[in-house]
């Protein structure tokens, strides 16, 4: 919108051409800039995600006095509200103890999977780490008869993008499982004592929450009654430590396997060829995005 807003003359010709190439090279500019397509998936994704939570909250605690006690008109807002806050945790309408148990286990999944469409949409975007993964380099071309015409195709390319994005789901949702697991499991023994003086607040369930929430970096707690902390507040000291290591190693499984291409300079490291694979990696989606019926 701002380039047709600025007028096309020598004094407003560096904005624009800044602007065109933000628009054209958005990953080279911030690594949270994503082009057209990429945006586009994610912002779908992220309303998927929004929804369910809405709907769950609207529909699973139905018959929940924590939340029928909020008159209809608010509960759908704040069914809403509480959907947004999950991802990113800050603000409650309802206090997340008091909800239905299948409510906070699909909010235990949203904590773990929240990261997952940014991380995913960023490694998808990283023209530089495809290249540095081997999807594009060195790429040949191969002949390809169809109906008597010869044409010359690379198979790899007609695969790239969604080969990618479910290697990257794959390991993105097996990525760290085993330090999670070992670590409730730690904590869980570690708060042997205080699960037997109180197992329904110190139940396992409501460890794992915790650990889930501390991995992805939200901060959605269960809480303690009658307590003003959370509910890692109440555990050993060895068991708020292990947490901590849990919050450290969620907050850096994002890191790129190769250099970003947004902290580096235009023309470094091979600029021509990324761009070739940016032209390609365009090519193809505005394709796939025509024929799966959305905007070209």
């Amino acid at each position: 919108m701002l380039l047709h807003i600025l007028p096309d003359n020598s004094y407003c010709h560096s904005w624009r051409e800044t602007i065109q190439f933000i628009l054209r090279y958005p990953r080279r500019v911030y690594t949270h800039l994503f082009p057209e397509a990429q945006t586009w998936y994610l912002l779908v994704v992220l309303l998927i995600l929004i929804l369910t939570d809405w709907l769950a909250f609207e529909f699973l605690n139905y018959a929940n006095p924590a939340v029928t006690v909020i008159p209809l008109r608010y509960r759908i807002w704040d069914g809403l509200f509480q959907s947004l806050a999950v991802r990113s945790s800050g603000f409650a309408v309802v206090s997340i103890s008091s909800l239905r148990i299948g409510t906070q286990a699909l909010y235990m999944m949203m904590m773990y999977i929240s990261a997952f469409p940014t991380v995913i949409t960023m490694r998808n975007s990283n023209v530089y780490e495809e290249r540095s993964l081997g999807i594009y380099a060195g790429d040949k071309y191969e002949k390809h008869e169809t109906e008597g015409q010869i044409s010359e195709i690379s198979p790899p390319f007609c695969r790239t993008r969604w080969y990618f994005i479910k290697e990257q789901a794959q390991r993105q949702l097996g990525h760290d499982i085993w330090f999670c697991v070992i670590s409730m499991i730690l904590i869980t023994c570690i708060q042997t004592a205080s699960f037997e003086r109180d197992p329904i607040n110190y139940s396992v369930f409501n460890i794992i929450f915790e650990v889930v929430s501390a991995y992805g970096c939200v901060g959605l707690r269960i809480g303690l009654p009658n307590e003003d902390y959370s509910f890692c507040g109440g555990w050993h000291l060895t068991g708020k430590l292990i947490l901590c290591a849990v919050m450290l190693r969620g907050r850096h499984r994002g890191l790129p396997v190769a250099i970003d291409k947004a902290i580096q300079l235009p023309g470094e490291r091979d600029g021509l060829m990324e761009d070739h694979d940016h032209e390609i990696r365009e090519g193809l989606t505005r394709t796939e995005w025509t024929r799966g019926g959305g905007y070209p």
